[in-house]
């Protein structure tokens, strides 16, 4: 029996406990680190996740390939090659490195860009080859890399023959501004434009309305503004500074932390070896440079070039 020098009582000794700080630092460790995957996943996914669910990498491992989802419709983005057929783009190839680094073939599930997200929840495709914005209600559906595969400035393009000087000239109930079809300028359109009518197409189809004068406007990522002008030579752009600037990146299934990872670290490894800036020169950036449109590349903060 140990007796206590301040009370003059005795201790059970059942009630005396030796800890290891070790011991306390792990435990705390395990539970924070519980805690912290349950905040991000949420619930069950957390779950699936900390329990070895199933992740692309190791599908597409024992497989010996991996199916992106795509939707070819935001040249020079994603596209078909007029050549061939086969997609390409900026962020198709990015997605082929992808692969390569895995050393497994790269493989296309093709559909609209608004379908995406509930055929990544389906279990449609394996993970996104498509670079999406990081609106708040995706992430409710998917989970987001953290590394950014591409920065859009938004551009608005007006139709032929427009006299709008600003965005208040194209925010009243006569006007009809031209949209993607669950983009994030259908998303932000009501608010920069309010009072306009907003019309849901599909990409390319929002661009012809605007060429042919159906609609009024356009709001475009400035990817989009060099092959637009190319097909509809009276489109031009407004001369103000981008309505809003996204970035975009993959995502995967809600619960799959170890894709994440994988992805954001060659993510980071390609920024800083200069290869999205590479692809996004040849895809996108000396066109528009071109057409007097300037464009973001990705490159490293930690890099001065």
């Amino acid at each position: 029996m140990t007796i206590s020098k301040d009370t003059n009582q005795p201790i059970h000794e059942a009630s005396v406990q030796t800890f290891d700080r070790r011991g306390i630092f792990g435990i705390a460790s395990a539970v924070g680190a519980g805690a912290l995957l349950a905040s991000f996943a949420g619930g069950s996914q957390a779950v699936a996740a900390a329990e070895g669910a199933t992740s692309v990498i190791d599908t597409a491992l024992q497989r010996g390939s991996i199916k992106f989802g795509v939707s070819l419709s935001y040249a020079p983005i994603e596209m078909r090659d007029p050549s061939s057929g086969e997609p390409t783009g900026y962020v198709i190839e990015l997605a082929k490195l992808l692969a390569k680094s895995l050393n497994v073939k790269a493989e296309f599930e093709v559909m609209p860009f608004d379908q995406l997200f509930a055929a990544q929840l389906a279990g449609k495709f394996d993970m996104a080859g498509t670079c999406a914005t990081i609106l708040p209600q995706r992430a409710e559906k998917v989970l987001f890399c953290s590394e950014p595969v591409q920065i859009e400035s938004q551009v608005v393009l007006l139709k032929p023959g427009s006299t709008a000087k600003s965005l208040a000239d194209l925010s009243n109930p006569d006007v009809t501004i031209a949209v993607g079809v669950g983009s994030s300028q259908e998303a932000a359109a009501p608010g920069i434009f309010p009072g306009a009518a907003i019309k849901s197409l599909d990409n390319q189809a929002a661009i012809q309305d605007v060429g042919v004068g159906r609609s009024d406007a356009t709001l475009l990522s400035e990817f989009n503004v060099a092959d637009a002008k190319k097909a509809f030579p009276g489109l031009t752009v407004m001369d103000v500074p981008p309505p809003f600037i996204d970035i975009t990146t993959f995502f995967m299934p809600l619960s799959d932390y170890r894709t994440k990872f994988y992805v954001d670290n060659w993510l980071r490894y390609q920024t800083s070896h200069g290869v999205l800036s590479a692809l996004w020169a040849k895809y996108v950036g000396n066109a528009a440079t071109a057409a007097g449109i300037p464009t973001t590349p990705i490159t490293s903060p930690w890099i001065k070039s």
